[in-house]
């Protein structure tokens, strides 16, 4: 009995050790203004940390981008053009109703630097990215697939 006792605590402190650990995502782009992979694969329920660098020449005029991930239901076509009107904000919209179609961004960030989205992938679906920066969305896009656990 303590046997089987000791068995089943051991499987329920894995299974929570498993759901605790972040999966890491690596994503990159440069100044071909492409991003280094345009799909992965999750599962639902996991936290994920997405880090983003921008692999584009360093220096004040280097090209800038990030990555706005949207929730399930939303393209990136439908979504961009709100992205032209936010240049204040990192061209990443601030409204109630854009906020509402976003999981989450990176800041737009120069040749060089690092950003990292953290977040916890929600249900199954496709979730798709892109950059927001001016131009760049027809060529910079991909999708996080989301799976059932």
């Amino acid at each position: 009995m303590r046997a089987l006792l000791a068995t089943s605590l051991l499987l329920l402190a894995s299974a929570v050790s498993h759901a605790a650990e972040v999966v890491k995502l690596e994503l990159s782009a440069d100044d071909r203004m492409v991003y280094s992979k345009t799909t992965f694969e999750v599962v639902s329920g996991q936290k994920v940390s997405l880090v983003f660098k921008n692999a584009s020449a360093k220096g004040e005029k280097s090209m800038k981008h990030n990555v706005v991930l949207l929730k399930p239901g939303t393209t990136v076509i439908q979504f961009a053009p709100k992205c032209h009107a936010a240049a204040a904000t990192g061209y990443v919209p601030t409204d109630k109703e854009s906020k509402a179609l976003m999981v989450g961004n990176t800041k737009l960030i120069g040749g060089g630097e690092s950003a990292t989205l953290n977040f916890v992938a929600g249900e199954p679906g496709e979730y798709h990215y892109f950059c927001s920066s001016p131009g760049h969305f027809d060529k910079m896009f991909g999708k996080i697939i989301v799976k059932a656990k």
